[in-house]
């Protein structure tokens, strides 16, 4: 995919408490997940990649550190990817998301409003992967100052593009797996990609 006007940012900085452990440093088929998604995120078509949450010193990445003031959560990384940003459109991601397909990205590329776009996936809207106005700022600065961390209730005031028919690229859904607990990593050793 040829460079487009957006930045990747793939989130490694949270507290893992269903998995107990750094997700990012997690080997899944001789790769760390992180790995996975930065190897990935290469082919999404974004200027930078950004990542954001501690540094790993077992890959070399573009890191940014998570505003301090606020609790660790996703949407605390997204602020601090968007506060790095230097494109308008930041491509939002996890580190646990090893499996997402560059047609998703290419399709929700396509489809953004204003507010971004997200998928439809198992009735409901997907934050991840997802594009995210830099202009979204405010929005989000707000949030975390009233304590509010859901990613839906961002969804709500950004209304972004909402790709209902994402099974045309990724019938499987596999995009939108996700890594949070032992059993949901042995599901992956298992699939095997």
């Amino acid at each position: 995919m040829p460079l487009q006007g957006f930045d990747v940012l793939i989130l490694a900085g949270g507290k893992s408490r269903r998995m107990g452990i750094d997700k990012a440093g997690i080997v899944l088929g001789g790769k760390t997940l992180l790995e996975h998604t930065l190897d990935k995120a290469v082919n999404w078509g974004g200027n930078r990649i950004l990542v954001a949450g501690p540094p790993r010193n077992w890959v070399e990445a573009e890191y940014i550190p998570d505003p301090p003031q606020h609790q660790p959560c996703s949407l605390r990384g997204l602020y601090g990817g968007l506060l790095a940003s230097s494109s308008p459109w930041t491509l939002v991601a996890g580190c646990d998301m090893p499996f997402i397909k560059s047609e998703v990205i290419s399709h929700l590329w396509a489809l953004k409003n204003s507010g971004g776009a997200v998928a439809w996936w198992r009735n409901r809207r997907q934050p991840f992967p997802g594009f995210y106005p830099r202009q979204g700022l405010q929005i989000v600065a707000a949030m975390l100052e009233e304590n509010r961390f859901h990613l839906a209730a961002l969804l709500d005031r950004l209304q972004p593009a909402v790709a209902r028919n994402i099974s045309l690229v990724d019938p499987e859904g596999i995009s939108f797996f996700n890594i949070n607990t032992p059993e949901e990593l042995d599901l992956a050793e298992a699939l095997g990609r």
